[in-house]
């Protein structure tokens, strides 16, 4: 299963640039720290994947002794043949004294998703897990020009923008935490070159048999190249160079959006809220520029690009639409309008959860899973609820309609739309704000505050301050990733 070559520098070759895009990444120190830094590769068995976990094998015994190197394989279970191929990584990395890791991953295509895609999200999902687990800061995949050209022309026979004609970066973060960086030192290497390299090292690998079926856009296109090269021999080096110039081209325009984006956004207002736009900064902006703000403000948050199709609905409801709170689902997102801003939300369940009924005896807290969160009571004599309201039969309960509450002693009794609204809490969210009620007596809104009108005969001590507390996870949905 080796390939032919003779290059006498091509081992050293290969091996310096893996040595350099270690170093570029400096996202790790050995000296002085009290465990050498993990460098990840990602190891399919296949002919690429083998070579880099040999090369940079080598890489680290000559300028990075100390730090631990660990292969990370992602079993997809679209191939018969798959336990065979994760038994040989492991057969390669126990013969080569490399720790493995390996996860396996079920693909599950989100609606308009081929199985490729699917397949790619899951693994750069995995590989990110696996990362962590072991403390790697580096994940090194072993992508080549030839990879980068049939990247360029797939995207461009699919009408990608700008940003999509530069092809795979050299270095990126693998997502939005930020804490791996993904490395390709052979991006402009040619395939050719990698065969030189296993031969001299006579590697052995293994061959997926998916990639001979043209069913898969990305064979097909692998098929027409040979007749391609023929009429346009300069082929590889030109469209290198378009990708090279249409990656400055995106330099350029990302900055500008990124100036922008930067007088536009704020932190998200409330639990459900990632991240906000200002609506008028927004319509200001030509339409074009607009949209790059709006793409680059989705890529802060970690999730995929809309497409042009799926951008164009975005601007139409979200910006330049009046009237209403829009909608439009994306990636794990839900981005609204509300007001004057636009909001990046969490999605949430429409209805309201089950009313929860409960007696209190004095406990400090009362955990309410139902409705993701949490009561908490303590003394409070002055402008508290009296105990004598808390000690009967308690629920918690959704929004009916037509309910009022006194938030300031000696206030009016408001209606709660008009309250929520004077909050500027928008209407998605109210269903998701429980109400405290006593009986017919309501004690607690949510998002609100506690009702402060009581009998006179109720007016003494003791009494309890009441809080609802949200127990919302406040972290952004992970990316799906991208890349071969």
């Amino acid at each position: 299963m080796s390939a032919a070559g003779s290059a006498p520098d091509t081992l050293a070759q290969l091996t310096a640039k893996v040595a350099q895009a270690l170093q570029a990444g400096a996202a790790f120190v050995v000296s002085g720290a009290s465990a050498p830094a993990a460098i990840a590769v990602a190891l399919s068995g296949g002919r690429d994947s083998v070579a880099l976990l040999h090369a940079t094998r080598a890489a680290l015994r000559e300028g990075w002794p100390a730090a631990r190197l660990v292969a990370l394989h992602v079993h997809h279970g679209l191939q018969p043949q798959a336990d065979g191929w994760t038994a040989f990584c492991q057969t390669l990395c126990d013969g080569w004294q490399v720790p493995l890791a390996s996860a396996r991953v079920t693909v599950a295509p989100a609606a308009g998703e081929g199985v490729e895609a699917a397949a790619r999200r899951a693994r750069y999902e995995a590989l990110g897990r696996m990362c962590r687990e072991h403390g790697a800061g580096l994940l090194l995949f072993a992508h080549h020009r030839d990879d980068q050209i049939e990247t360029v022309l797939m995207r461009l026979f699919r009408g990608t923008g700008v940003a999509g004609m530069a092809g795979m970066p050299a270095r990126r973060l693998l997502d939005a935490r930020g804490d791996v960086q993904l490395l390709r030192p052979w991006i402009d290497i040619p395939r050719a070159q990698i065969d030189d390299y296993c031969a001299q090292n006579r590697l052995q690998w293994i061959d997926d048999p998916s990639n001979a079926d043209t069913r898969f856009a990305r064979n097909a296109l692998r098929a027409h190249l040979p007749a391609l090269l023929q009429a346009f021999p300069a082929l590889h080096d030109n469209v290198a160079q378009a990708a090279a110039h249409f990656a400055q081209a995106a330099g350029m325009l990302d900055a500008l959006a990124q100036q922008s984006l930067a007088a536009l956004v704020r932190a998200g207002r409330d639990a459900d809220t990632f991240s906000e736009l200002d609506l008028a900064g927004l319509r200001a902006l030509p339409a074009e520029h607009g949209d790059a703000v709006l793409r680059h403000w989705l890529r802060d948050l970690g999730v995929q690009s809309p497409s042009t199709a799926r951008l164009a609905a975005m601007r139409a409801q979200l910006i330049e639409h009046h009237g209403g709170e829009p909608a439009i689902a994306h990636d794990g997102l839900v981005l609204r309008r509300f007001r004057d801003r636009v909001l990046a939300c969490r999605a949430v369940p429409v209805a309201s959860p089950a009313p929860f009924s409960f007696e209190w005896r004095g406990e400090t807290r009362i955990v309410v899973p139902a409705w993701h969160g949490e009561l908490r009571f303590a003394r409070d004599d002055s402008f508290g609820v009296p105990e004598d309201v808390l000690r009967g039969p308690l629920r918690l309960t959704g929004r009916a309609g037509g309910e009022r509450i006194v938030l300031r002693p000696g206030g009016p009794a408001r209606a709660l739309k008009q309250a929520y609204q004077e909050a500027d809490i928008p209407a998605w969210r109210r269903a998701h704000l429980p109400l405290l009620w006593r009986e017919q007596t309501l004690v607690l809104a949510a998002g609100l505050g506690m009702h402060r009108r009581w009998p006179a005969d109720l007016s003494h001590a003791p009494r309890w301050r009441v809080e609802w507390i949200a127990h919302i996870d406040s972290a952004p949905p992970q990316p799906p990733g991208h890349g071969k």
